[in-house]
């Protein structure tokens, strides 16, 4: 830039008006950096709370998920009791009616 303009002191002065110039442009983009930053900074507080919301509702699907195969769990133990005593009732069931059979046999006979 030394050599542009007439003399030492008029490129001295056109320099002077070129960085002026640079520093409003820097100072134009830094605003509109700022004012994105902003939209962003919104944004990102957005999707945060939104994320805690989720986080907690995945924890409180998961304590569900727990409680339900728990409630699952529990039934299918039952149930297996309920079949076994079933299966024991059956044999004494019928066991009984062999002694009776074999009681109205004898007592026929």
């Amino acid at each position: 830039m030394w050599f542009v303009g007439i003399g030492r002191m008029g490129g001295a002065a056109a320099q002077a008006e070129e960085l002026a110039a640079q520093l409003r442009r820097a100072e134009c983009d830094a605003g509109a950096h700022e004012a994105d930053m902003a939209v962003f900074e919104r944004d990102h507080a957005d999707i945060d709370t939104r994320v805690e919301r989720l986080e907690a509702e995945l924890s409180a699907l998961r304590q569900r998920r727990i409680e339900a195969y728990a409630r699952w769990w529990n039934a299918r133990e039952d149930r297996d009791r309920s079949l076994h005593i079933a299966r024991r009732l059956r044999r004494r069931l019928e066991r009984t009616r062999r002694r009776l059979r074999y009681l109205e046999g004898y007592a026929g006979g």
